[in-house]
């Protein structure tokens, strides 16, 4: 489709509790659940397997107010930066960090990833952990070089994305230039996760459709090599759900090491 009739996300607010409910939550459609939360979770789990997951400080900068997507690794780590893009996300996840009731609930992904690793796990313990590891949370000004000026971060050995790139991102060349300014907060030999969709285009929100940026897994590596990030793992997906209101032929996560130094 056009790319002209969609929102873009760069200037405009989205609806967590709405993304929630319709893509990410329990009663989403069950095939996007396994597209879009299983498959993740599986292949994050993998790149720790091969022991390419390390280190004392992780940052999470993903689209919506997710969280299931640091799931896996969050144990690794001592220190957690959360990071958000729009106000709305700002208020869903501070709600969350506080226990507040009507946060958005996770405990289905928890039962998937407890699934996949055949352990049992107590939800609540783990949700209270995990908040009990965000040192730090705040707002990202997305035109800004530095993302979080005047904040200067503590670089990073983790830095998760979850469908965040291509909804922010216009063409290819601002998807590079967005890797570029999330790879400044990384260590030398720190990784880099995001998770994503080839040749999508579009979601619909409220009954709007929004920009995906449409690309390929050649384009991605082109990307990711051209900032100085080494692809150690990367795992596609084939879409199997029939959901209408998300284009995309099929999902992947990708773990690459930051090789070099600004």
């Amino acid at each position: 489709m056009d790319s002209s009739a969609c929102s873009y996300h760069f200037t405009e607010d989205v609806d967590p509790t709405f993304i929630h409910d319709m893509y990410f939550g329990p009663y989403a459609e069950e095939k996007f659940i396994c597209d879009a939360i299983e498959f993740p979770i599986r292949a994050i789990l993998n790149c720790y397997k091969q022991g390419l997951i390390k280190g004392d400080t992780m940052i999470d900068f993903s689209a919506a107010a997710n969280i299931y997507q640091i799931l896996p690794i969050y144990k690794c780590f001592k220190d957690i930066i959360i990071l958000e893009a729009y106000d709305s996300c700002m208020t869903d996840t501070e709600n969350w960090l506080q226990g507040g009731e009507i946060s958005l609930d996770w405990s289905h992904a928890a039962k998937i990833m407890e699934e996949l690793e055949g352990t049992s796990t107590d939800w609540k313990e783990m949700e209270k952990d995990l908040r009990s590891r965000v040192r730090h949370f705040s707002k990202c000004i997305l035109e800004n070089e530095n993302l979080t000026d005047p904040i200067v971060l503590p670089k990073a050995d983790c830095l998760v994305n979850l469908f965040l790139l291509g909804a922010i991102s216009k063409d290819l060349d601002h998807y590079s230039r967005n890797v570029k300014k999330m790879s400044t907060m990384l260590n030398k030999g720190g990784c880099m996760i995001i998770i994503g969709a080839f040749n999508s285009s579009y979601f619909i929100m409220n009954g709007k459709k929004h920009h995906i940026l449409c690309f390929t897994e050649t384009d991605l590596r082109k990307i990711l090599s051209d900032n100085g990030l080494r692809v150690a793992d990367m795992e596609v997906w084939e879409r199997t759900s029939s959901l209408k209101t998300v284009s995309y032929d099929q999902m992947f996560v990708v773990c690459a090491v930051k090789e070099s130094c600004e």
